[in-house]
């Protein structure tokens, strides 16, 4: 009975991962092939209008999207070293297969569930607040360069911003300062999790691996952003380099706002970076290009790649920790 019982288990697990694989494949196909905002062979004829697959072009952008996940896997490793020491193959192990997980689940809650599944029980609740304590880094680090950005363009240009979108994008920014005060005044649950736990387990985490932790999702933004710009450069858009940056990192903060899932990343970036380029002329079939290529270069590749971890995964050889 137990060896039926064990490979009706081993049989589950290897269809409910077929299935992660083929659905992450499949939402990586359909945004790239099915773009609301741009007909895919538009978008293929302007990159080679631009010679953005010559060679050199293309080990610069590949070569920028693996440093950028290098920085993301260093920042999984010095955070799950609160839990164990992690080799840079098991975190990065780790980090693409739960970013596959998450391609096509809301506010990339899959990530969650499946970094989890490396560790045992007894460790999943540290898991879960190191991976909200990482994407909360990177947000923060969004938010540094995403307001200096904003306001080099409203101080630097003459915006015609209208009263609403001028209200809607104070609201964006400062909501998350709002939201925070307010569970923390009226002492508000979110799924069990209260603001003054968090803090105590944000208190627990060393100083070393919080700061190194900023650092890493610092590194990353820089990293993806002038990768964005590069493109642009590209696309051969003659503006400035504090201009366009700051536009990018504009544009990065106020689609990072938006909880959505990863699948829907480019359609929400696609529609901030119309509106901010828009400002500098930059032409909105350049702009969904460019955002299209960053989607495909640093969710696509990697929702990809993450498959092959997801295929491999065996919990008994995993959870160890």
């Amino acid at each position: 009975m137990r060896i039926t019982s064990h490979k009706a288990n081993q049989f589950f697990s290897l269809v409910l991962k077929i299935l992660v694989v083929l659905a992450a494949v499949f939402f990586i196909w359909h945004k790239i092939a099915n773009d609301e905002q741009m007909d895919f062979q538009d978008f293929l004829n302007n990159l080679v209008k631009y010679k953005v697959f010559s060679f050199e072009n293309v080990i610069i952008l590949i070569v920028l999207t693996i440093v950028n996940w290098y920085f993301e896997i260093l920042k999984w490793q010095n955070l799950s070293s609160h839990v164990r020491e992690n080799s840079f193959r098991a975190s990065m192990r780790e980090s693409l297969a739960s970013f596959t997980a998450a391609i096509f689940t809301p506010s990339r809650i899959g990530e969650y569930g499946a970094k989890c599944l490396y560790y045992t029980r007894a460790a999943w609740r540290k898991i879960i607040f190191l991976n909200f304590l990482g994407n909360t880094a990177q947000l923060f680090a969004t938010y540094f360069f995403g307001i200096a950005g904003l306001i080099f363009l409203i101080t630097s240009l003459d915006l015609p911003l209208p009263f609403f979108n001028a209200i809607l994008v104070i609201g964006l920014l400062l909501g998350p300062f709002v939201l925070y005060w307010v569970m923390k005044r009226f002492k508000i649950r979110l799924k069990g999790y209260s603001i003054r736990r968090l803090e105590e387990s944000f208190n627990n985490v060393s100083k070393k691996i919080r700061w190194k932790t900023i650092l890493y999702a610092s590194i990353r933004f820089l990293i993806f952003t002038h990768q964005f710009y590069f493109l642009l450069v590209l696309f051969q858009i003659d503006r400035p380099y504090s201009l366009l940056i700051s536009a990018v990192f504009g544009t990065y903060i106020l689609a990072s706002i938006i909880p959505t899932m990863i699948i829907f990343d480019a359609f929400i970036k696609g529609g901030f970076a119309v509106w901010i380029f828009g400002f500098l002329q930059v032409p909105q079939i350049v702009v969904l290009s460019i955002v299209l290529t960053v989607w495909i270069l640093n969710f696509g590749l990697p929702g990809l790649a993450g498959s092959f971890y997801v295929l491999k995964y065996k919990k008994s050889r995993h959870a160890t920790a």
